[in-house]
C-alpha cells in the first residue's frame, strides 16, 4: 500500500546512474556521433545512391542500345521475307496446282492456305484431294481458322467487326482494302509463323514459314565476333525463344547458373516471343560504375567505423567500470544483511524468551521488550526482501515445497503483526477457506503476506481494518488482502510492482521502506505458478489477490 500523496518511482542507484551519465550522454551523443557521423553517413549513402543509379541507368540504356540494333537487323530480315512472300503470292494463280507448285519451289515456304471473301477456305480444296503435309497443315492450323476474322478487317469497318459482318453485307461487290501482316500461334513443340495477304477481291492467301528455314535466317544476322568494346564490357548476348530456352548466344563471357541478365529486350512482331539477353560481369558492372562513388563511399564508412570504434571503447570501459562497481555494492549489501541475519535472529529468541518470563505485573517492561521483538520481526522481514530480491537478480530464487495449510501459513504471520496492529488500532478480519493441506513453499507465502501485512502496517494502518479471505480454486489457492487506508494513485497501480517504486520518500510521511516488497512479493507468486495482482475497487483503500498453483498434498505426507 502507498501513500496517494506522492506519485513518484524512485531508484537511488539508477538516479545515481543516470544524473552520472546524462551530461556525459548527451555530449557525445550530439558531438561525437549524431552531429558528424549521422551527417557524414546519411549524405555519403544518398549521394552514392543517386550517382551509382545514374550510372547504373546510363550502363543499362548503352547495353539495350546493343541489343536494339541488334533487334534492328532482326526486323529488317522479317520486313525483307515479308516483302518477298508478297511478290511470290502475287505474282501465283490461285488454283491449287500453282500453289502446290510454289510451295514445292520456293525456299522457305512450308504450306499455304486461300480464304475467300466470306472466310471459306478454298485451298488446301476442302473436297480434296489432300497430300500429307496439307492434312498435317490442317490439323496444326486449328488455331488459325478460329481467328481467321483477323483477316477481314478493314479501315473503314473497324476493328470489331469481323469476317461474318461482310459476308452479310455482300461482300463480293464491295471494294476490300488490300491488308498484310503475321500471324503466330503454337503448336507441338514451338511456334508457327504465317504471313498473309488480302487483295482487292476479298481473298486472303496466306504462307506458312518453314521454322528451321526462318531460324537460320535470323541467326544469319546475328553477329558471330566478340561484342567487347571501348564502351561495354566484355559479355554475352543470348537469344532465346518462347520458352527461354537458348537458341544462339555470342560473347566470351560465360554467366554462371541463375544470373539474371544486365538488359533485356524483346524482339519485334513476327518474333515477339523471343528476346534478347545481355550478361556482363560483376566486375565489368563495377568499371562501368566507376571507382569515384565506392572511394567516396568507402572513405565515408572508414571515418564512421573509426568513430563509432572509439565510441564503443569508451561505452564499453564505462560500462565496465560501472557494472563492476554496481556488483561490488550489490555483492557488499548480500554479505552486510547475511552477516547481519545471524546476531538479529539471536536478539530476537532472546527477547520473546525474556517477554514470557515476566510477570504479569510489570507491564512496561513487557510493552518494551514487545517493541524489541516487533523492530527485530521487521528488520527481520527487511534482510529476509534484500536476500531475496539478491538471489532473484542472480537467477537464483527457487521454492521449496511441502504439505502445509494455507489458513496455517495465515495466521501464524498474523500472529508476528497482531500485536503492532492493536497498537495502532489496526481490527483484523480472517475469513479462512483454505483449511486443507496443498503443497506449498510456506517461508515463500509467509514471506508475501509479511510484505502485504507490512505495507497496511507503514501506510494504511489510518483506515483501521485488514480483510483477509482465503479460498481454493481446483488446483489454485487465492488469498485476498484488503485495507481501507489511502489507497494507491492509478498512475501507479502498474508501477508499485516495479523494483525501488515508492508512492512517496518524503520524509513527512513517517514511513520508509525499500520499494523491493511487492517485487519480491510478485516474484515468489509468479514462480509458485500464480501472480500477485492489485485488484480495482470502488471502497476505500488497496485490495492485492494473491493467487498460488498449490496441488493437493498426497495422503500420508506431515504439515
Amino acid at each position: 500500500m502507498r501513500n496517494s500523496r506522492s506519485a513518484t518511482c524512485n531508484s537511488p542507484a539508477n538516479e545515481n546512474r543516470r544524473a552520472g551519465l546524462r551530461p556525459k550522454l548527451t555530449i557525445i551523443l550530439l558531438l561525437i556521433v549524431l552531429l558528424p557521423l549521422g551527417l557524414l553517413a546519411g549524405l555519403g549513402l544518398r549521394v552514392a545512391r543517386d550517382e551509382k543509379a545514374i550510372v547504373e541507368h546510363r550502363f543499362r540504356t548503352l547495353l539495350t542500345g546493343k541489343l536494339s540494333d541488334i533487334a534492328a537487323r532482326v526486323a529488317r530480315l522479317i520486313e525483307e521475307k515479308g516483302r518477298e512472300i508478297e511478290r511470290l503470292t502475287s505474282a501465283a494463280p490461285l488454283d491449287a496446282e500453282s500453289l502446290r507448285r510454289l510451295v514445292r519451289t520456293a525456299p522457305g515456304i512450308s504450306q499455304m492456305f486461300v480464304l475467300d471473301p466470306e472466310g471459306r477456305r478454298v485451298f488446301p480444296p476442302p473436297a480434296g484431294p489432300l497430300s500429307a503435309a496439307e492434312r498435317d497443315f490442317l490439323q496444326r492450323a486449328g488455331p488459325l481458322w478460329q481467328d481467321k476474322h483477323i483477316f477481314y478487317r478493314t479501315s473503314e469497318s473497324g476493328d470489331a467487326e469481323t469476317w461474318k459482318s461482310y459476308a452479310g453485307r455482300n461482300s463480293r461487290a464491295r471494294a476490300f482494302d488490300t491488308s498484310t501482316g503475321w500471324y503466330v500461334w503454337y503448336w507441338a513443340s514451338g511456334a508457327n509463323f504465317v504471313f498473309w495477304r488480302r487483295d482487292p477481291a476479298g481473298n486472303v492467301v496466306g504462307v506458312e514459314l518453314n521454322r528451321s528455314r526462318l531460324l537460320a535466317d535470323v541467326l544469319a544476322e546475328l553477329p558471330n565476333a566478340d561484342i567487347s568494346g571501348p564502351a561495354l564490357p566484355d559479355g554475352r548476348v543470348v537469344l532465346l525463344d518462347s520458352k527461354s530456352d537458348p537458341l544462339y548466344q555470342w560473347g566470351a563471357y560465360e554467366p554462371p547458373k541463375g544470373e539474371g541478365p544486365a538488359a533485356t529486350l524483346p524482339l519485334g512482331g513476327p518474333l515477339n516471343a523471343w528476346k534478347l539477353e545481355y550478361h556482363v560481369p560483376g566486375a565489368g558492372l563495377d568499371r562501368a560504375f566507376g571507382g569515384g562513388v565506392l572511394f567516396n563511399f568507402t572513405s565515408g564508412l572508414a571515418v564512421v567505423a573509426v568513430a563509432l570504434a572509439g565510441l564503443a571503447v569508451y561505452f564499453y570501459r564505462e560500462s565496465s567500470r560501472e557494472t563492476r562497481e554496481a556488483t561490488r555494492k550489490v555483492s557488499f549489501v548480500n554479505q552486510v544483511s547475511h552477516e547481519l541475519k545471524t546476531p538479529l535472529t539471536n536478539i530476537r529468541m532472546y527477547a520473546e524468551l525474556l517477554e514470557q518470563r515476566l510477570e504479569d505485573g510489570d507491564e512496561k517492561t513487557r510493552q518494551q521488550l514487545g517493541v524489541v521483538v516487533s523492530e527485530s520481526q521487521r528488520l527481520s522481514r527487511l534482510i529476509n526482501n534484500v536476500l531475496t530480491f539478491a538471489r532473484q537478480q542472480r537467477k537464483k530464487l527457487n521454492l521449496h515445497l511441502s504439505a502445509a495449510s494455507v489458513d496455517d501459513v495465515v495466521r501464524a504471520v498474523l500472529e508476528h503483526f497482531r500485536p503492532s496492529f492493536e497498537t495502532k488500532g489496526v481490527e483484523i478480519v480472517f475469513s479462512p477457506g483454505a483449511a486443507g493441506a496443498v503443497k506449498v513453499d510456506t517461508d515463500a507465502l509467509g514471506q508475501i503476506l509479511g510484505n502485504l501485512f507490512g505495507n497496511v502496517e507503514k501506510y494504511a494502518a489510518s483506515g483501521g481494518l485488514l480483510e483477509i479471505e482465503t479460498g481454493r480454486e481446483g488446483d489454485r489457492t487465492v488469498v485476498t488482502v484488503s485495507d481501507r487506508g489511502p489507497g494507491i494513485p492509478d498512475g501507479l497501480r502498474d508501477k508499485v510492482f516495479e523494483p525501488f517504486c515508492r508512492a512517496s520518500d518524503k520524509l513527512t510521511d513517517g514511513a520508509a521502506g525499500t520499494g523491493i516488497g511487492l517485487t519480491i512479493a510478485r516474484e515468489l507468486a509468479r514462480l509458485h505458478g500464480g501472480d500477485l495482482t492489485l485488484s480495482t475497487q470502488t471502497a476505500p483503500g488497496a485490495r492485492f489477490r494473491i493467487v498460488l498453483h498449490t496441488p493437493p498434498a498426497q495422503s500420508g505426507e506431515s504439515t
